[in-house]
């Protein structure tokens, strides 16, 4: 297939991704409905990723291995995890959904997985809503939590969202990235995870 060919089907796919998204995934979330309905909460590590394509080549996925840490919720007893989803690179094809990003081969980080049967577009619960980077702090001399986008996490809340639903433009509904009090530090993955597992109960 040749260059613009190849433009043409990836561009034909990204118009077609926003209508196999689920509505769960593209719209806002809160901590207690994504903590509550997640089928498995892991903290982890990147150990290898792989482009997969699709029978006809047509559909590019990216296959993420993770390193298992600690599971704090959900049954799962192998050392690692295997999550799909779609995008990748493979030759002179790429395949890249908006606002969209696959985790990164050596990243840490808490994901909140939506169902690590089906094949969804991003298996984490609310894409970036339920995807945490854990992230060196010098000053502090600790893994502090993050955002997807890098916002430092200072609390999570069991908020609830109004009945009204509306996109996602940034971190969950109780997800606080702005200090209450300035003695406030953010959230080492000790404290997330046991804030998390108290929604749980």
């Amino acid at each position: 297939m040749n260059g613009w060919r190849r433009t043409f089907v990836s561009s034909v796919l990204l118009l077609l991704f926003p209508l196999l998204a689920t509505a769960s995934t593209l719209m806002q979330t809160d901590m207690a409905e994504m903590s509550a309905d997640a089928e498995l909460i892991f903290e982890g590590r990147v150990v290898g990723t792989r482009v997969v394509g699709s029978p006809g080549g047509r559909m590019l996925r990216t296959v993420v291995t993770f390193e298992v840490l600690d599971l704090i919720k959900g049954e799962y007893y192998q050392p690692q995890l295997e999550l799909s989803f779609v995008g990748g690179s493979r030759g002179d094809l790429k395949v890249q959904v908006s606002h969209m990003q696959i985790p990164r081969m050596g990243e840490e980080g808490i994901y909140f997985v939506e169902d690590i049967q089906q094949h969804l577009v991003n298996p984490l619960y609310g894409w970036h809503q339920g995807h945490f980077l854990l992230q060196w702090d010098r000053q502090l001399q600790q893994r502090q939590v993050t955002t997807l986008h890098g916002e430092p996490v200072f609390g999570l809340e069991k908020k609830r969202l109004a009945t009204q639903a509306k996109m996602s433009k940034g971190p969950a509904l109780g997800v606080l990235i702005e200090p209450r009090r300035s003695v406030d530090r953010p959230m080492n993955s000790a404290d997330f995870k046991t804030a998390v597992r108290g929604m749980l109960q």
